[in-house]
């Protein structure tokens, strides 16, 4: 004699949904963080490689030896390169013609096949000693810009050839500038 129906056990699976939730989450936790480290590995790796590619700085070491003409440098945006440290002491003006220029931050140009040379003349962390040494390249007669920065880098000259920046820069370095012929 059954008068009522047996109940049946309700399972809790409740316990079981929230281990698997636990699970999942943690799980999808670690392919997420691996993901991001992942991306961020190939995108400094692109960096350095895209860097690398646009910059080669060659320092110049010869005396300067020619200062007949003065080479005519072609208005360009700079490229980014290595620091390199100017001195910063007072020259005499040159008679070479005064070229109009104010500073200006400038994006990278990418390497390639119109790839310019430049004369590198000082990186700075402060804005204000790159304008300074704008300020006595243009008193000396000479085109100059400032990369955006920081480092905030001086450059002036874009030539076609290395030979003619490299000229450029051997005339720099007998004015009492460190220079660097970047590309």
């Amino acid at each position: 004699m059954r008068s009522q129906p047996r109940k049946r056990k309700q399972q809790r699976s409740g316990g079981k949904e929230g281990i698997n939730f636990a699970i999942s989450l943690i799980t999808m936790t670690v392919v997420f963080v691996f993901i991001g480290y992942l991306l961020g590995q190939y995108a400094v790796k692109l960096l350095r490689a895209q860097h690398s590619a646009q910059v080669r700085v060659v320092q110049t070491t010869t005396p300067a030896a020619q200062t007949g003409q003065p080479a005519k440098a072609v208005q360009s945006p700079p490229a980014a390169s290595s620091p390199a440290s100017p001195q910063s002491t007072p020259v005499a003006p040159s008679p070479a013609a005064q070229a109009p220029a104010q500073p200006q931050s400038v994006p990278e140009q990418a390497s390639g096949q119109g790839a310019l040379y430049r004369v590198q003349v000082g990186a700075f962390s402060s804005r204000a000693n790159a304008e300074r040494v704008v300020n006595q390249l243009k008193e000396l007669g000479y085109e100059a810009i400032i990369s955006s920065g920081p480092p905030y880098r001086v450059q002036t000259g874009a030539f076609a050839s290395r030979d003619n920046a490299v000229r450029l820069g051997e005339e720099l370095k007998a004015k009492g500038f460190e220079v660097a012929v970047v590309n």
